[in-house]
């Protein structure tokens, strides 16, 4: 009976320092959000994910509800002018050009650059979401930056 209790004691122990070495290891892969710190108030926030039927990719979600988006776009190097953001938008290729010049027209985008089924374009901030669903839209992301060395 003490034999078993002891060995019980030490399975107990040996299982939970693999759970606190788990949480403590780079190697481990954690499913939970990953949190960061808010530089302005000091506090942790998990990172958000756009909802499914928004064509954001995840930052450009959380640009477009951060309360501060200039704060936000400072701290993470996105290219912000009069409160609009440069984004590709890619559009259904099945869409008519009247039905993206009316996008063009509600939503006030100034175009950069246009190709086929892509345009560079800077957006007003404020307007992300509501084009993330219209249903000739595909996607809209921040232009590739190069990679500083």
């Amino acid at each position: 009976m003490k034999m078993k209790r002891l060995l019980l004691i030490i399975l107990t122990i040996l299982l939970l320092n693999c759970v606190t070495t788990a949480k403590n290891d780079r190697n481990v892969i954690h499913y939970l959000p990953e949190k960061k710190e808010n530089t302005l108030t000091g506090e942790f926030k998990a990172k958000r994910k756009p909802p499914r039927e928004l064509k954001l990719t995840s930052i450009l979600y959380e640009l477009a509800i951060a309360s501060e988006p200039e704060n936000f776009a400072k701290q993470h190097d996105i290219f912000l002018s009069n409160g609009r953001v440069r984004v590709f938008i890619f559009f259904n290729p099945a869409s008519s050009s009247s039905e993206r010049e009316k996008i063009f027209e509600n939503y006030k985008i100034a175009i950069e650059k246009k190709s086929n089924d892509l345009l560079r374009a800077l957006l007003p901030i404020n307007t992300l979401i509501p084009i993330s669903q219209e249903p000739i839209i595909w996607s809209i992301r921040l232009p590739d930056r190069p990679i500083k060395q």
